[in-house]
């Protein structure tokens, strides 16, 4: 042990062990350390003077756990910390998903359907009151066929080698 770790335990000044190490009482090693064994023979048990060596260890052993303690509660916290920075980006990533969809949602909803475009049409020109009384002209039963074959032909298109028999045909 060291003369000061010795004074500590016993609650004597370090000059008393000095001039203990002088007269011969106590001897250090050649190291400079002193024996403990040799401390209790000299100076007998350090409790019955100064403070106690269970107060002394009680004392480090409280610092150590506490410190033990202190630096678990920190690794603890950063990896709390790591975990919370994890899921923000995880909650930026599905609101910016989110908002591209609902951008996209809204754009669908905003354009107009063909469908609608045509009903709407039908609907403002039976809306709209004639304006000009002009005689009507009646269609003939053949310009009324014609024109209902004309639809035909364009409900039913027909694919290339039909058109092309179809041109060879009316010819």
């Amino acid at each position: 042990m060291r003369v000061g770790e010795l004074a500590t335990i016993y609650g004597i000044n370090r000059q008393s062990i000095y001039k203990r190490i002088k007269k011969g009482e106590l001897s250090k090693s050649a190291d400079g350390l002193i024996d403990f064994a040799e401390a209790l023979r000299v100076l007998g048990e350090p409790s019955d003077r100064g403070v106690p060596v269970t107060h002394i260890q009680q004392q480090v052993t409280e610092k150590e756990t506490e410190s033990y303690t202190l630096r678990l509660q920190v690794e603890m916290l950063e990896k709390q910390i790591k975990k919370l920075e994890e899921n923000e980006i995880f909650l930026k990533d599905q609101i910016t998903t989110k908002d591209q969809s609902i951008h996209l949602l809204q754009t669908l909803l905003s354009a107009p359907k063909p469908a609608d475009v045509s009903i709407k049409k039908e609907n403002t020109a039976q809306d709209q009151p004639e304006l000009l009384s002009e005689p009507k002209i009646t269609e003939t039963s053949e310009d009324a066929r014609e024109k209902q074959t004309d639809m035909e032909l364009k409900r039913h298109r027909k694919g290339l080698l039909g058109r092309v028999l179809g041109a060879v045909f009316d010819s």
